[in-house]
């Protein structure tokens, strides 16, 4: 009698309990089949013994799996049998199989040999849980999902150890660069196991350089005190203190001529903090030093702002009433070491004078004498200062005065809104 198989029809199940793991979990696979007469007839009804073979090609090659069932039933030719429950289906599942029939024991494998449809595949979940993998890594051309993915908290430990977050292997892939929350609140981008930058719900934080090539907007960009914005291998100016005299002399202190001295610099003992004035509107708040011959000092340290090497001091210097050309009236501002002017030296000055009958202002660059006449206690004019300096540590101090001809009911000065920045 010749036997041949019209059709096979494929089904598969699986029989075990999740919870005691891939190792002690024996897969099983449920196929139903006809076997048919060279004629078309099926085949007598009976108990027929069965070979069964899996291949990883249609035709030719080595059998990779083998079972024999020595009792199968057939009736009208329809068997219904579960491969692997003498011999355990020990494939992973990861490539296409094809399964050849013998039926009892001839030697002639039945043709063609059956592609294995997708329901077999389903072999790569366990049991009632449902989760990936059984063993080994499960793969996919594409993945859809409908209802979002989540993956388990926490660092991903050296070559992905732990197993947690999202990252990425094959085609040089790295198992321990990707994206990771380690804890509430927080998201974190990881490479080479090392967190690089961090993200929450007020703060986004860069652990290592921060390269951009377009172009960064942002309505406000606030650095700590030891931060800086460095651009074509240069560091940029940071602003590091600002005084701004809205209710106190914010430690500028007043320090009188000494001597016969004009700019009054070399005395080192204080007469107490300067007067405040509040002129509103545009010209705002100031420190009024309330005699001419004062010379308005600071001490800055800047200990805990980082390293720097230049020193930039911002000011208005205002012109209060009749600052004239025939007294060589000057306006001044100098670094120096200490209180008494230890190491002075003069980075502004403004001088007002004639040169052989005319009006003259050499290198500087004041206005006409008449735009600083005014009535009195009035602001007359100012000049916004920048004064600079090479850092010797990170102490130092800012002096300010006038050296002018008349008492201060007719000439004096003030000083607003001072900015320090290093670099």
């Amino acid at each position: 009698m010749k036997i041949m198989v019209r059709s096979l029809l494929l089904l598969c199940c699986f029989l075990a309990c999740a919870a005691q793991g891939y190792a002690q979990f024996n897969p099983t696979l449920n196929i139903q089949g006809i076997l048919k007469k060279s004629d078309g007839l099926a085949v007598e009804d009976g108990v027929y013994s069965l070979t069964f073979n899996l291949y990883n090609v249609e035709t030719g090659g080595t059998s990779l799996w083998t079972e024999i069932q020595p009792a199968v039933p057939i009736s009208s030719g329809i068997y219904s049998t579960t491969l692997g429950t003498i011999t355990p289906l020990a494939l992973s599942f990861k490539e296409l199989y094809f399964l050849g029939v013998t039926v009892g024991t001839g030697p002639v494998e039945l043709a063609p040999r059956n592609l294995l449809t997708s329901a077999p595949y389903a072999l790569s979940l366990i049991g009632q849980s449902n989760k990936f993998p059984s063993a080994g890594v499960v793969k996919a051309d594409s993945i859809v999902l409908k209802g979002g993915m989540l993956a388990r908290g926490g660092a991903p430990g050296p070559n992905g150890v732990n197993k947690n977050g999202y990252a990425f292997s094959g085609n040089n892939g790295d198992n321990d660069s990707g994206l990771f929350s380690t804890s509430d609140g927080k998201v974190a981008l990881y490479a080479n196991n090392a967190e690089v930058l961090t993200v929450t719900p007020t703060n986004v934080q860069s652990n290592t350089n921060l390269e951009v090539n377009g172009n960064v907007k942002t309505d406000n960009l606030t650095l700590p005190g030891s931060g800086s914005v460095v651009y074509n291998g240069l560091s940029d100016w940071r602003l590091v203190e600002t005084d701004n005299f809205v209710s106190s002399a914010e430690g500028w202190q007043v320090y009188d001529k000494a001597g016969n001295q004009s700019m009054g610099w070399n005395n080192g003992t204080s007469s107490g903090a300067s007067d405040l004035v509040h002129w509103g509107g545009f010209a705002g708040d100031a420190l009024l030093p309330g005699n001419n011959d004062y010379v308005l000092k600071k001490n800055f340290n800047l200990t805990g702002v980082g390293s720097f090497t230049q020193i930039k001091v911002k000011f208005r210097y205002y012109f209060i009433d009749t600052w004239d050309w025939g007294g060589g009236d000057r306006a001044w501002a100098a670094f120096a070491g200490n209180a008494s002017g230890g190491g002075l030296f003069v980075a502004w000055d403004k001088m007002f004078y004639k040169l052989n009958g005319s009006p003259d202002l050499g290198t500087t660059e004041f206005l006409a004498a008449a735009q600083f006449q005014g009535e009195d206690n009035q602001v007359d004019n100012w000049n916004d200062v920048e004064i600079t300096q090479l850092a010797s540590g990170s102490s130092f101090w800012v002096y300010i005065g006038a050296a002018v001809s008349e008492n201060a009911a007719n000439e004096t000065f003030a000083v607003g809104a001072v900015e320090v920045y290093v670099r």
